[in-house]
Order: C-alpha cells, then sequence, then structure tokens
C-alpha cells in the first residue's frame, strides 16, 4: 500500500526548468508532483542515500510482573 502524501511543499524555478519538468513528467505518464518525487528517490538511490532507520521504542519499566 503507498503512503498518503502528507508532506507538503512548494519552490519557485525558472520557466524553463519547469518546462522541463513538464515534458518529463508527460514522457514518464506522471504529474509533475509525482516525477519530482520519482527523481528525488532516483537520485538518492544513485548517490546511496539513505534515511537513517526509525528508532525502535524501549521497553518501559512498568512492565507487569508475571504471576
Amino acid at each position: 500500500m503507498t503512503q498518503p502524501k502528507t508532506a507538503l511543499m512548494s519552490l519557485r524555478m525558472t520557466p524553463e526548468g519547469k518546462a522541463l519538468l513538464a515534458l518529463c513528467a508527460q514522457r514518464e505518464h506522471r504529474s509533475m508532483a509525482s516525477m519530482v518525487e520519482h527523481m528525488v528517490h532516483t537520485y538518492a538511490a544513485h548517490e546511496c542515500i539513505a534515511l537513517p532507520a526509525p528508532k525502535t521504542a524501549k521497553p518501559t519499566k512498568n512492565t507487569p510482573k508475571k504471576p
């Protein structure tokens, strides 16, 4: 299942950059937002960049005792 898209981002770019993004997105049958996300993920994979693993919750000290 895909993650819901909840993070909002706004950016400025040149008209030429926007036109190139639109052409790339059209060629890939994607929206421009989807194309930007795809480009970021592709670049990160190519450069071996990964998000740090999420920290796991530590067990609490107030765990019930066995009878």
